[in-house]
């Protein structure tokens, strides 16, 4: 896996209230498995939240009013509390930016320029960076189960 960014990010805290959830926009990426998570955590069919397949092994999310269709009215995420949360909102402040697919699967991401909790709040420490880094990786092996998954 690769993160990339312009610039290292020293601090972080989410400011989702503060900034109206900037982060939650429409078209967010999940995988196979978490459309599959998402539907049964809910009871919706897939194509009730899914946009559409993007690219190989990868869905995008709906969205309501320019935002994404889980986003509530006070800035929360109806998918965080049961459990549901796609792994790409879960890496934030990191963007998704492609997939490589060669011998390895690597993922490109990016700080989220337009996040205003970036530079404030606690110093981000070797934790946080290794907890990025396992969603990666998680999100990796989800990719490479769906395109199992597709071949079948």
């Amino acid at each position: 896996m690769i993160i990339y960014t312009p610039y290292k990010i020293e601090r972080f805290t989410c400011l989702y209230k503060e900034c109206g959830a900037k982060c939650c926009t429409p078209g967010r990426v999940i995988t196979h498995r978490e459309k599959e998570k998402i539907s049964e955590a809910i009871g919706l069919k897939p194509e009730e939240f899914i946009e559409r397949e993007t690219e190989r092994g990868l869905f995008r999310l709906k969205g309501k009013n320019d935002m994404c269709i889980f986003l509530k009215e006070d800035f929360s995420c109806s998918l965080h509390n049961i459990d549901a949360k796609p792994l790409s909102c879960q890496m934030y402040p990191f963007l998704f930016e492609g997939i490589i697919y060669s011998d390895e699967i690597v993922l490109k991401v990016r700080a989220a320029d337009e996040c205003p909790g970036i530079g404030i709040g606690e110093e981000v420490d070797e934790d946080f960076e290794l907890k990025i880094e396992a969603l990666g990786n998680k999100f990796v092996s989800e990719i490479k189960a769906g395109l199992k998954e597709e071949e079948k």
